[in-house]
Protein backbone atom coordinates (compact mmCIF):
# COMPACT_ATOMS: atom_id res chain seq x y z
CA UNK A 1 0.00 0.00 0.00
CA UNK A 2 1.42 3.47 -0.84
CA UNK A 3 2.39 5.76 2.45
CA UNK A 4 1.27 9.24 2.21
CA UNK A 5 2.67 11.65 4.30
CA UNK A 6 1.38 15.15 5.06
CA UNK A 7 4.76 17.56 4.84
CA UNK A 8 3.61 20.20 7.04
CA UNK A 9 3.93 18.72 10.31
CA UNK A 10 3.60 21.92 12.65
CA UNK A 11 6.77 22.01 14.88
CA UNK A 12 5.82 25.37 16.21
CA UNK A 13 3.38 26.25 18.47
CA UNK A 14 2.06 29.33 16.78
CA UNK A 15 -0.60 30.96 17.72
CA UNK A 16 -2.07 31.91 14.07
CA UNK A 17 -2.80 35.83 15.48
CA UNK A 18 -4.70 37.58 12.85
CA UNK A 19 -5.03 41.36 12.71
CA UNK A 20 -8.71 42.29 10.44
CA UNK A 21 -8.06 45.68 9.55
CA UNK A 22 -10.83 47.70 7.10
CA UNK A 23 -9.10 49.75 4.97
CA UNK A 24 -10.20 52.67 2.29
CA UNK A 25 -8.33 53.14 -0.49
CA UNK A 26 -8.13 56.46 -1.80
CA UNK A 27 -7.82 57.14 -5.88
CA UNK A 28 -4.56 58.62 -6.69
CA UNK A 29 -3.31 60.22 -9.43
CA UNK A 30 0.01 59.53 -9.11
CA UNK A 31 25.61 28.68 -17.64
CA UNK A 32 25.43 27.11 -20.13
CA UNK A 33 23.52 28.06 -23.96
CA UNK A 34 20.12 27.55 -22.60
CA UNK A 35 18.78 26.86 -26.24
CA UNK A 36 14.82 26.72 -26.60
CA UNK A 37 13.80 22.67 -26.51
CA UNK A 38 10.02 22.03 -26.47
CA UNK A 39 10.74 18.95 -23.84
CA UNK A 40 13.05 21.22 -21.18
CA UNK A 41 16.23 23.62 -20.87
CA UNK A 42 19.05 23.10 -19.91
CA UNK A 43 17.46 19.62 -19.59
CA UNK A 44 14.33 17.75 -20.49
CA UNK A 45 14.10 15.54 -17.30
CA UNK A 46 15.85 17.03 -14.45
CA UNK A 47 16.42 20.49 -12.69
CA UNK A 48 20.05 20.88 -12.57
CA UNK A 49 22.23 22.19 -9.46
CA UNK A 50 23.49 25.71 -9.42
CA UNK A 51 24.51 25.84 -5.98
CA UNK A 52 25.73 23.54 -3.24
CA UNK A 53 27.38 24.42 -0.32
CA UNK A 54 26.83 25.14 3.53
CA UNK A 55 26.19 28.76 5.47
CA UNK A 56 25.98 29.76 9.20
CA UNK A 57 23.12 32.03 8.65
CA UNK A 58 20.12 30.99 5.89
CA UNK A 59 18.76 30.67 2.54
CA UNK A 60 15.80 32.88 1.41
CA UNK A 61 13.63 31.91 -0.79
CA UNK A 62 10.19 33.79 -1.52
CA UNK A 63 8.35 34.89 -4.48
CA UNK A 64 5.27 35.30 -5.89
CA UNK A 65 2.18 36.38 -6.68
CA UNK A 66 0.44 34.23 -9.89
CA UNK A 67 0.08 35.59 -13.59
CA UNK A 68 -0.41 39.43 -14.21
CA UNK A 69 0.19 41.83 -16.62
CA UNK A 70 2.56 44.54 -17.06
CA UNK A 71 4.20 46.48 -15.09
CA UNK A 72 4.56 43.82 -12.70
CA UNK A 73 6.02 44.16 -9.40
CA UNK A 74 7.08 41.64 -6.52
CA UNK A 75 8.42 42.74 -3.21
CA UNK A 76 11.11 41.09 -1.46
CA UNK A 77 11.94 41.10 2.22
CA UNK A 78 15.33 39.83 2.85
CA UNK A 79 17.03 39.07 5.80
CA UNK A 80 19.75 41.48 7.46
CA UNK A 81 22.88 39.82 6.92
CA UNK A 82 25.71 38.91 4.36
CA UNK A 83 24.85 37.71 1.46
CA UNK A 84 27.17 35.49 -0.62
CA UNK A 85 24.95 34.17 -3.23
CA UNK A 86 21.71 35.56 -4.83
CA UNK A 87 20.08 34.78 -7.84
CA UNK A 88 16.14 36.56 -9.32
CA UNK A 89 14.14 34.61 -11.44
CA UNK A 90 11.36 35.68 -13.55
CA UNK A 91 8.67 33.61 -15.19
CA UNK A 92 7.11 35.00 -18.40
CA UNK A 93 4.46 34.00 -20.70
CA UNK A 94 5.32 34.11 -24.62
CA UNK A 95 1.87 33.54 -25.86
CA UNK A 96 3.65 30.88 -28.16
CA UNK A 97 7.02 29.55 -28.74
CA UNK A 98 6.05 31.43 -32.42
CA UNK A 99 6.43 35.18 -30.89
CA UNK A 100 9.26 37.35 -30.08
CA UNK A 101 9.76 40.82 -27.71
CA UNK A 102 11.48 42.49 -25.49
CA UNK A 103 10.77 43.08 -21.91
CA UNK A 104 12.64 45.13 -18.88
CA UNK A 105 13.47 43.88 -15.72
CA UNK A 106 13.86 46.60 -12.69
CA UNK A 107 15.41 45.32 -9.19
CA UNK A 108 16.21 47.25 -6.16
CA UNK A 109 15.59 50.31 -8.52
CA UNK A 110 17.90 49.31 -10.58
CA UNK A 111 17.32 48.41 -14.28
CA UNK A 112 19.14 45.09 -14.72
CA UNK A 113 18.66 44.28 -18.57
CA UNK A 114 16.68 44.95 -21.77
CA UNK A 115 16.09 41.52 -22.96
CA UNK A 116 14.68 40.39 -26.10
CA UNK A 117 12.97 37.00 -25.95
CA UNK A 118 13.03 34.96 -29.22
CA UNK A 119 10.17 32.20 -28.95
CA UNK A 120 11.97 28.87 -30.51
CA UNK A 121 15.18 30.77 -31.77
CA UNK A 122 16.12 32.13 -28.20
CA UNK A 123 19.60 31.23 -27.33
CA UNK A 124 20.07 33.41 -24.30
CA UNK A 125 22.42 31.89 -21.69
CA UNK A 126 20.02 32.85 -18.83
CA UNK A 127 16.36 31.95 -20.34
CA UNK A 128 15.11 29.00 -20.58
CA UNK A 129 12.07 28.53 -22.61
CA UNK A 130 10.34 25.59 -23.17
CA UNK A 131 6.93 24.33 -24.62
CA UNK A 132 4.64 26.72 -26.28
CA UNK A 133 6.63 29.93 -25.50
CA UNK A 134 6.45 29.58 -21.81
CA UNK A 135 10.04 31.26 -20.10
CA UNK A 136 12.02 31.05 -17.00
CA UNK A 137 14.60 33.61 -17.08
CA UNK A 138 17.31 34.26 -14.38
CA UNK A 139 19.44 37.04 -12.98
CA UNK A 140 22.61 36.84 -9.93
CA UNK A 141 21.99 39.72 -8.10
CA UNK A 142 24.04 39.16 -5.63
CA UNK A 143 26.13 42.71 -5.90
CA UNK A 144 22.22 44.19 -6.13
CA UNK A 145 21.42 43.47 -2.28
CA UNK A 146 22.89 46.30 -0.85
CA UNK A 147 19.98 46.44 1.61
CA UNK A 148 17.69 44.68 4.03
CA UNK A 149 14.16 45.35 3.84
CA UNK A 150 11.51 45.47 0.94
CA UNK A 151 12.88 45.36 -2.40
CA UNK A 152 10.93 45.62 -5.63
CA UNK A 153 11.42 43.86 -8.82
CA UNK A 154 9.83 44.95 -11.50
CA UNK A 155 9.40 43.45 -14.93
CA UNK A 156 7.56 45.02 -17.78
CA UNK A 157 6.82 44.31 -21.76
CA UNK A 158 8.45 47.20 -24.02
CA UNK A 159 8.03 45.57 -27.81
CA UNK A 160 6.67 42.94 -29.73
CA UNK A 161 3.87 40.33 -30.13
CA UNK A 162 4.43 37.83 -27.17
CA UNK A 163 2.03 37.64 -24.37
CA UNK A 164 4.10 39.47 -21.72
CA UNK A 165 1.97 38.22 -18.77
CA UNK A 166 4.20 37.36 -15.70
CA UNK A 167 3.44 33.92 -14.07
CA UNK A 168 5.90 35.12 -10.94
CA UNK A 169 9.21 36.69 -9.52
CA UNK A 170 11.14 34.75 -7.06
CA UNK A 171 14.12 35.13 -5.33
CA UNK A 172 16.73 33.09 -3.63
CA UNK A 173 19.62 34.56 -1.26
CA UNK A 174 22.30 32.69 0.73
CA UNK A 175 23.23 35.12 3.81
CA UNK A 176 25.58 34.85 6.59
CA UNK A 177 24.20 35.60 10.15
CA UNK A 178 27.02 35.84 13.12
CA UNK A 179 24.69 34.24 15.26
CA UNK A 180 22.43 32.27 13.05
CA UNK A 181 22.58 27.92 12.84
CA UNK A 182 24.43 26.11 10.33
CA UNK A 183 22.78 25.56 7.53
CA UNK A 184 23.51 23.14 4.64
CA UNK A 185 22.22 23.71 0.92
CA UNK A 186 21.08 22.48 -2.48
CA UNK A 187 19.47 24.69 -5.31
CA UNK A 188 18.22 23.42 -8.78
CA UNK A 189 16.82 25.27 -11.61
CA UNK A 190 15.63 25.02 -15.24
CA UNK A 191 12.48 24.82 -17.11
CA UNK A 192 11.05 21.33 -17.95
CA UNK A 193 7.90 20.72 -19.96
CA UNK A 194 6.05 17.79 -18.06
CA UNK A 195 3.03 17.18 -20.88
CA UNK A 196 0.49 14.69 -21.98
CA UNK A 197 0.44 13.85 -26.02
CA UNK A 198 -1.55 16.86 -26.68
CA UNK A 199 -4.60 17.30 -28.38
CA UNK A 200 -3.56 16.37 -31.36
CA UNK A 201 -1.64 13.58 -30.08
CA UNK A 202 1.88 15.05 -32.05
CA UNK A 203 3.70 14.60 -28.88
CA UNK A 204 5.23 11.72 -26.98
CA UNK A 205 4.58 12.39 -23.44
CA UNK A 206 6.98 13.62 -21.09
CA UNK A 207 5.50 12.60 -17.52
CA UNK A 208 8.33 12.71 -14.55
CA UNK A 209 11.42 15.07 -13.97
CA UNK A 210 13.97 15.18 -11.08
CA UNK A 211 15.78 17.00 -9.07
CA UNK A 212 18.96 15.34 -7.48
CA UNK A 213 20.82 16.94 -4.23
CA UNK A 214 23.66 15.18 -4.79
CA UNK A 215 26.72 14.05 -2.12
CA UNK A 216 26.66 12.50 1.69
CA UNK A 217 24.19 13.94 4.66
CA UNK A 218 25.05 13.33 7.96
CA UNK A 219 21.32 12.82 9.10
CA UNK A 220 22.79 12.42 12.71
CA UNK A 221 23.84 16.34 12.29
CA UNK A 222 20.69 18.14 11.15
CA UNK A 223 17.31 18.12 12.90
CA UNK A 224 15.11 20.30 10.28
CA UNK A 225 14.92 19.66 6.59
CA UNK A 226 12.84 21.59 3.80
CA UNK A 227 11.99 21.15 0.25
CA UNK A 228 10.73 24.31 -1.35
CA UNK A 229 9.38 23.89 -4.94
CA UNK A 230 8.36 26.68 -7.57
CA UNK A 231 5.82 25.33 -10.71
CA UNK A 232 4.36 27.43 -13.61
CA UNK A 233 1.53 26.94 -15.22
CA UNK A 234 -0.20 24.13 -12.83
CA UNK A 235 -4.12 23.80 -12.94
CA UNK A 236 -6.66 23.21 -10.25
CA UNK A 237 -8.51 19.98 -9.93
CA UNK A 238 -6.21 17.94 -12.66
CA UNK A 239 -3.64 15.89 -10.76
CA UNK A 240 0.28 15.88 -10.39
CA UNK A 241 2.13 14.63 -7.70
CA UNK A 242 5.50 15.30 -6.00
CA UNK A 243 7.43 13.12 -3.94
CA UNK A 244 11.12 13.09 -1.65
CA UNK A 245 13.14 9.49 -1.77
CA UNK A 246 9.91 8.02 -2.87
CA UNK A 247 7.66 9.68 -0.25
CA UNK A 248 4.45 11.05 -0.99
CA UNK A 249 4.24 14.82 -0.18
CA UNK A 250 1.25 16.55 0.80
CA UNK A 251 0.40 19.95 0.89
CA UNK A 252 -1.97 19.56 3.86
CA UNK A 253 -4.56 17.29 2.57
CA UNK A 254 -3.59 17.78 -0.77
CA UNK A 255 -1.36 15.04 -2.07
CA UNK A 256 -2.15 14.76 -5.45
CA UNK A 257 -2.97 18.26 -7.25
CA UNK A 258 0.34 19.92 -5.85
CA UNK A 259 0.33 22.49 -8.49
CA UNK A 260 -3.07 23.78 -8.55
CA UNK A 261 -2.75 27.73 -7.97
CA UNK A 262 -5.48 29.52 -9.92
CA UNK A 263 -2.92 32.15 -11.13
CA UNK A 264 -0.54 29.53 -12.94
CA UNK A 265 2.10 30.11 -10.07
CA UNK A 266 2.86 27.80 -7.22
CA UNK A 267 5.84 28.17 -4.43
CA UNK A 268 5.37 25.63 -1.53
CA UNK A 269 7.89 24.50 1.40
CA UNK A 270 7.49 20.96 2.56
CA UNK A 271 8.99 19.43 5.60
CA UNK A 272 11.18 16.36 4.30
CA UNK A 273 13.26 15.77 7.53
CA UNK A 274 11.85 12.41 8.32
CA UNK A 275 12.84 11.16 4.59
CA UNK A 276 16.17 12.78 4.81
CA UNK A 277 19.07 9.75 3.19
CA UNK A 278 22.74 9.47 4.07
CA UNK A 279 23.33 9.45 -0.05
CA UNK A 280 21.75 10.91 -2.69
CA UNK A 281 18.42 12.76 -1.87
CA UNK A 282 16.22 13.65 -4.55
CA UNK A 283 12.89 15.26 -5.73
CA UNK A 284 10.55 13.84 -8.30
CA UNK A 285 7.88 15.59 -10.12
CA UNK A 286 5.36 13.12 -12.06
CA UNK A 287 2.51 14.98 -14.21
CA UNK A 288 -0.85 12.91 -13.40
CA UNK A 289 -3.30 14.46 -15.56
CA UNK A 290 -2.08 17.51 -15.94
CA UNK A 291 -2.42 18.61 -19.81
CA UNK A 292 1.51 20.70 -19.05
CA UNK A 293 3.36 22.20 -15.88
CA UNK A 294 6.36 23.39 -15.40
CA UNK A 295 8.74 22.83 -12.47
CA UNK A 296 11.36 25.08 -12.66
CA UNK A 297 13.02 25.59 -9.21
CA UNK A 298 13.73 23.32 -6.29
CA UNK A 299 15.81 23.81 -3.07
CA UNK A 300 16.72 21.92 -0.53
CA UNK A 301 17.93 23.23 3.44
CA UNK A 302 19.08 21.01 6.18
CA UNK A 303 18.97 22.56 9.57
CA UNK A 304 21.23 22.27 12.67
CA UNK A 305 18.62 23.80 14.71
CA UNK A 306 15.45 22.44 16.00
CA UNK A 307 12.01 24.55 16.24
CA UNK A 308 11.06 24.08 19.67
CA UNK A 309 8.10 25.76 21.88
CA UNK A 310 7.48 29.38 20.27
CA UNK A 311 4.92 31.09 19.94
CA UNK A 312 4.52 33.43 17.32
CA UNK A 313 1.52 36.66 17.39
CA UNK A 314 1.17 39.30 15.63
CA UNK A 315 1.39 42.67 17.95
CA UNK A 316 1.11 45.78 15.76
CA UNK A 317 -0.25 46.49 12.03
CA UNK A 318 0.67 49.90 11.07
CA UNK A 319 -1.55 50.89 8.06
CA UNK A 320 -0.79 54.40 6.44
CA UNK A 321 -3.50 56.14 3.57
CA UNK A 322 -3.38 54.10 0.86
CA UNK A 323 -3.36 54.69 -3.12
CA UNK A 324 -4.11 52.65 -6.18
CA UNK A 325 -1.64 53.12 -8.67
CA UNK A 326 1.33 53.50 -5.90
CA UNK A 327 3.22 50.61 -3.91
CA UNK A 328 2.38 51.59 -0.57
CA UNK A 329 4.13 50.11 2.76
CA UNK A 330 2.61 48.53 5.39
CA UNK A 331 4.25 47.29 8.87
CA UNK A 332 3.49 45.05 11.00
CA UNK A 333 5.41 43.83 14.41
CA UNK A 334 5.89 40.02 14.82
CA UNK A 335 6.69 38.68 18.18
CA UNK A 336 7.90 35.67 19.84
CA UNK A 337 6.30 35.26 23.59
CA UNK A 338 7.60 31.72 23.54
CA UNK A 339 9.84 29.92 25.47
CA UNK A 340 12.25 29.11 22.45
CA UNK A 341 13.54 30.42 18.88
CA UNK A 342 11.25 30.39 16.03
CA UNK A 343 13.36 29.39 12.66
CA UNK A 344 12.56 29.86 8.98
CA UNK A 345 8.53 31.13 9.00
CA UNK A 346 7.02 33.71 6.69
CA UNK A 347 4.15 36.29 7.22
CA UNK A 348 1.81 36.92 5.02
CA UNK A 349 -0.39 39.92 3.72
CA UNK A 350 -3.91 39.48 2.91
CA UNK A 351 -6.58 41.63 0.99
CA UNK A 352 -9.78 40.31 0.51
CA UNK A 353 -8.56 36.83 0.87
CA UNK A 354 -5.66 36.46 -1.54
CA UNK A 355 -1.91 36.94 -0.39
CA UNK A 356 -0.70 40.73 -1.75
CA UNK A 357 2.96 40.14 -0.01
CA UNK A 358 5.14 38.30 2.50
CA UNK A 359 7.59 38.31 4.44
CA UNK A 360 10.14 35.97 5.17
CA UNK A 361 11.85 35.78 8.72
CA UNK A 362 14.80 33.25 9.19
CA UNK A 363 14.89 33.40 12.94
CA UNK A 364 13.00 35.03 16.00
CA UNK A 365 14.67 34.39 19.44
CA UNK A 366 12.52 34.03 22.90
CA UNK A 367 11.01 37.17 23.57
CA UNK A 368 12.19 39.17 20.90
CA UNK A 369 10.07 41.07 18.15
CA UNK A 370 10.78 42.13 14.43
CA UNK A 371 9.16 44.64 12.34
CA UNK A 372 8.48 43.82 8.54
CA UNK A 373 7.36 45.49 5.84
CA UNK A 374 5.11 44.64 3.09
CA UNK A 375 3.91 46.34 -0.46
CA UNK A 376 0.79 46.24 -1.85
CA UNK A 377 -0.52 48.20 -5.15
CA UNK A 378 -4.26 47.95 -5.25
CA UNK A 379 -5.87 47.71 -8.40
CA UNK A 380 -9.26 49.87 -7.54
CA UNK A 381 -10.16 52.51 -5.08
CA UNK A 382 -13.09 51.52 -2.43
CA UNK A 383 -12.85 49.29 0.83
CA UNK A 384 -10.95 46.31 0.94
CA UNK A 385 -10.11 43.73 3.90
CA UNK A 386 -6.75 43.13 5.12
CA UNK A 387 -5.29 41.22 7.56
CA UNK A 388 -1.84 39.61 8.61
CA UNK A 389 -0.79 35.91 9.49
CA UNK A 390 2.29 35.62 11.32
CA UNK A 391 2.84 32.05 9.85
CA UNK A 392 0.53 31.36 6.50
CA UNK A 393 2.08 28.31 5.98
CA UNK A 394 0.98 26.73 9.22
CA UNK A 395 -2.26 28.56 9.27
Amino acid sequence: MEKIHDSRKIKLNIFLSCVLIAVLVLLSTSSAVADYNFEGVPEKDKLEEVEQDNVKGGVYVDGGHGIGFSPYTQSFNVPEGNVTWARLYVGVWGGNEENTGSIEITFNDEEIDTLELKGKDDKNDNVYCSGHGVYWIYYDVKNNLNTSGPLDAVITKKSGDIDGRVYGVVLVAVYKESDGEQVEYWINDGNVNLHGPGWSGEYETNDEALAEFDGTVDVDEFVAARLTVVYLTGTPGLSDYLYFNDEKLCDGDNCDDIANSKQSFDIKTFDVIDYIEKDNNEAKFELGDEDYVHPVLAVLTLHTEEEGDSDLTVSNVAVPILYTGSSNTITATIENIGEDPAYGFQAALYADNEIVSTASISSLAAGKNKTVDFSWKPDREGEHMLWVYVDHNDK
